[in-house]
């Protein structure tokens, strides 16, 4: 049977690919990088989303949901959580939320404003804030966003998301600064990219991680410097039905470097989620 593939907006505003149409819903919030892209996924788009998330598709119909374009001066989390809880109605509900990165704030706030609608919630490579240990990072990058310096930005995003043991942290980066300018894209609005890491640097979920009803799974590299295992471990801690995994020695793209490791985790979760402290 072949798989549904859908890509276009929702609410004419929000860029989104959509992959099947089993009965469980599985929305993907995307991290800050999602604002560095034309904001319109292509067709082709649908098929390697399908080839990436090839573990879930028989279960789930997969959404993978990107923020606006044009986003506004000093925005924050909360914003977009406000954006995202916009469209919850254009998904059947109860959902299940994978956030990644910036996407994993926005999943733990909407599964603690909506309750209702979220099912089960994955917090990967991400947490209630980031460590003081990566602040200067974000930082960094920030400012290379304020001066368009998009490749420079690339390259060390590239540095940062797989160890030392993993290839791509060698090959990426010169990569992008020769082939890449020519075929990666451009940011639709440059200050997208400011905007979100600016976001991303004022925000501290501690205070709302007890209103998450949601049986939640907090999973990440033990090596990431924006959320290691301790970060990981004070959310899940923070959360009254949550588990954690630090994959050892994975850094923040721990969902891509070891992707088999993760997904499996991440299956096993979804299809049978740890009731902590029960009985």
């Amino acid at each position: 049977m072949m798989t549904e593939l859908l890509t276009g907006h929702l609410l004419d505003s929000f860029p989104y690919i959509r992959i099947g149409d089993a009965d469980k819903q599985l929305v993907v919030i995307p991290g800050f990088g999602d604002a560095m892209f034309g904001g319109r996924y292509p067709p082709a788009a649908a098929w390697a989303l399908q080839s990436y998330f090839h573990r879930f598709t028989d279960e789930y119909t997969i959404h993978l949901i990107s923020r606006p374009r044009n986003l506004p001066e000093n925005y924050t989390i909360d914003d977009a959580t406000e954006q995202y809880g916009q469209i919850l109605d254009s998904v059947p509900t109860p959902i299940d939320i994978l956030g990644i990165s910036m996407g994993g704030f926005i999943g733990q706030e909407l599964a603690a404003r909506y309750p209702e609608l979220v099912n089960q919630l994955i917090i990967s490579s991400s947490g209630n804030r980031v460590a003081e240990s990566g602040r200067p990072t974000v930082e960094r990058w920030k400012a290379y966003a304020d001066n368009h310096r998009w490749f420079r930005l690339r390259s060390e995003l590239a540095t940062e998301l797989y160890s030392p043991r993993d290839w791509r942290r060698y090959s990426l980066p010169p990569t992008i600064q020769t082939a890449g300018r020519f075929v990666l894209p451009r940011p639709a609005v440059p200050a997208d990219v400011s905007r979100s890491l600016a976001a991303i640097l004022d925000y501290d979920g501690t205070s709302t991680l007890g209103d998450v009803e949601a049986d939640s799974f907090v999973i990440g590299g033990s090596r990431d410097p924006f959320f290691p295992e301790s970060v990981l471990r004070e959310t899940a801690d923070g959360i009254p039905n949550a588990s954690m995994l630090a994959i050892d020695g994975a850094k923040h793209g721990a969902f891509d470097e070891r992707k088999r490791l993760h997904d499996s985790r991440v299956k096993q979760f979804l299809a049978d989620p740890p009731q902590i402290g029960a009985d």
